[in-house]
Parts: C-alpha cells; sequence; structure tokens
C-alpha cells in the first residue's frame, strides 16, 4: 500500500513539474503593446497533407493528384500523373504500416486547432526579438517513420511528421529496433513538436563562424538554439527544452559547477579536437565523462546557462544582438556566467 501511494506521489510530482509556470530571473524585456501588435498580424493554419493523401479516391488517382499538386506542391512538384509516380505514391499510401500509422495518427491528432494556437504565441514572440522573421507555412504529414528528419524545414515550410510523435510506448516505434536508442524514443511525442520546430528554425536567426570549432563555440551554438526554443516558448518545463528526464536534469542543475570546473582544469573549452565536441555536444543518452547517471549534451546544457546569464546581465540589450554575436569568448565575457551550486 505504501508503495502504491508513494508512485501515486511522484506521478503528481511530475505532472505538477509539467504544468507550472516557469520562475525565471533572465527573461527579456517585453513591451506588452509591441507585442499586443504583433499578435493582430498573426496566425496559423496547418495544412494536413496526411489527411488529403490518405483520403484520395483511388478510382480517380490521377484527378486526385493533380488537386493534390495545387494544395500541397511543396510535396509534389513533379508530373504526379506519370505511371511511375502514381505507381510510387500508390505503394506508399496501400503500405500496411503507412495505413495503420495514419489511423493512429488520425487518434492522435484529430484536430490541431490546440497546435495552431501554440504556434501562434511563439511566432508572436519570435517576431517580436526578430522582426525580420517569417512564419513558416506549416504541413503535417506521414512520411513512415522517419527517426531521423521528424522536422522538415526548408524554403520557409515547416513539415511536421505526426508519426514521429505517436508517443514513447508506441507499438511500431519498436520496428525501428536498435536503430533508435530509448533516450530518443522518449522524446517522440507530441510535447516535443513545438520545441523541436522552434530548435530547427533557430538556425535562420543564429549566426555562427563556420571556421571556428572549439568545444566553447559548439556549446554557445547548441546554447543559443535551446535559448531560441525557450524564448518562444517561455511557460515550456526545461526538462522538454532540454529533452532530459527529471532525474538528468536535475543531475545537470546539481552538478553544473563541477561539470565546468571540470572544462576549466582539463582546459577543454577552447579545444577543437573533434571527438572531444562530440562527446559533450551530441546526442547521447548520457556524457561518458561522468557516467550514465548524467545525461548527453552537457555541453550545450552549460551553452544555454551561459546564454541565460547573458540575457540577465544585459537587460537592455536586444536578443538579436546574442544571436548576432559569433565571438563565444566575448559572449561568456559579457555573460559574467557563473556556475551555480549544486544542492
Amino acid at each position: 500500500m505504501k508503495s502504491i501511494v508513494y508512485i501515486l506521489l511522484l506521478f503528481f510530482f511530475f505532472i505538477s513539474c509539467q504544468n507550472k509556470s516557469k520562475k525565471i530571473d533572465y527573461a527579456p524585456k517585453l513591451d506588452k503593446k509591441e507585442v499586443k501588435e504583433i499578435q493582430e498580424t498573426i496566425g496559423v493554419d496547418i495544412l494536413r497533407y496526411d489527411r488529403a493523401l490518405f483520403s484520395i479516391d483511388k478510382s480517380q488517382v490521377k484527378k486526385e493528384l493533380l488537386r493534390l499538386k495545387e494544395d500541397y506542391s511543396f510535396f509534389i512538384r513533379e508530373n504526379p500523373t506519370t505511371s511511375e509516380n502514381i505507381e510510387r505514391l500508390l505503394s506508399f499510401v496501400n503500405d500496411n504500416l503507412n495505413q495503420e500509422l495514419y489511423k493512429d495518427v488520425e487518434k492522435q491528432f484529430p484536430d490541431l486547432s490546440s497546435m495552431e494556437k501554440d504556434f501562434v504565441s511563439a511566432f508572436i514572440l519570435m517576431k517580436y526579438h526578430f522582426p525580420q522573421a517569417v512564419i513558416p507555412t506549416i504541413y503535417t504529414a506521414i512520411l513512415g517513420l522517419s527517426y531521423e528528419y521528424p522536422i522538415i524545414y526548408e524554403d520557409s515550410v515547416l513539415v511536421i511528421a505526426l508519426d514521429m510523435y505517436l508517443g514513447s510506448n508506441y507499438k511500431n516505434y519498436k520496428r525501428l529496433g536498435t536503430l533508435v536508442p530509448r533516450f530518443m524514443i522518449r522524446r517522440f511525442s507530441k510535447e516535443y513538436i513545438l520545441r523541436d520546430c522552434m530548435k530547427i528554425i533557430s538556425y535562420d536567426h543564429i549566426k555562427f563562424d563556420r571556421n571556428a570549432a572549439t568545444l566553447l563555440d559548439e556549446m554557445v551554438l547548441e546554447g543559443k538554439r535551446w535559448m531560441f526554443a525557450e524564448l518562444t516558448l517561455p511557460s515550456t518545463h526545461d526538462s522538454i527544452i532540454s529533452g532530459y528526464s527529471f532525474e538528468k536534469l536535475q543531475w545537470a542543475q546539481d552538478n553544473e559547477l563541477n561539470v565546468w570546473t571540470y572544462l576549466i582544469d582539463k582546459e577543454y573549452l577552447y579545444s577543437n579536437d573533434n571527438m572531444l565536441i562530440r562527446k559533450f555536444i551530441y546526442d547521447a543518452s548520457f556524457t561518458a565523462t561522468f557516467g550514465n547517471v548524467s545525461p548527453g549534451q552537457i555541453g550545450a546544457w552549460l551553452g544555454w546557462q551561459i546564454c541565460r546569464s547573458w540575457i540577465k546581465h544585459n537587460p537592455d540589450k536586444k536578443i538579436s544582438e546574442l544571436m548576432n554575436e559569433t565571438n563565444a569568448q566575448k559572449i561568456l565575457k559579457d555573460s559574467k556566467y557563473k556556475p551555480k551550486k549544486g544542492n
């Protein structure tokens, strides 16, 4: 009985952590009047290519494909009525797995009005900080478990593969076998959709020196991407922005000073060793140096904290100044970053 009560308490703690508003001391200043003016100019209608494609009348394929090409030219760029294209498309639509994915997507995402509102909120803040930003056209699609590219962003078009956000326990993710580690599959849930989208869009608003390749450069670049997602999704919990479990997030918070001290002592910040950079920046279940209790991408986590500190200590500067600065050392200096001591 005690164990059940304990589990329930943990469950409610998890829910409360997910839903509570973030209390932060580094939030940039917002002009409410300007935000309201931007709000009046932005609307989002998500176009459901998945539904349009899987609902075609197969007895009139050529006519249906020409109709689809009018509204979904991003997906159908060539002449869709050639025998080869018709055969390829019907093969995709009639595939048993894709048919099952479509049915499950329809169950999980029958209506996207809530997601549209979330995108509007994110794009308002994006336009506030980056006035030249272009609001993308958003499509949803089924891409046959394309786990490497669940989000596609190209030429101001954003494509969301809904079949990659059906929940970490979704049965068909087992088909991926060992190709995709468990720590990645746990992020195949709808609460990560906007985070993934905003992280990809962030590249449009970040300048970086392609010749700079030190660990600090990569830390700050990734930190900017996490910061961009946080700025546009300010109520999203750190566990979603980072992709960490609550246990891994807690480890990062408790060991921020230890990790930073380690990097300083080893003189790693200005190393351009590619293997070293991969260890601290690339997505992984943990950072080998600190054991499997640590999260992966711990360098990106620190880069995020540096960006947070920059905003806190430069309240009168625009966020675009941070994103446009390519000198990672200058950003670190201006941030006055001091890692927090763990509990």
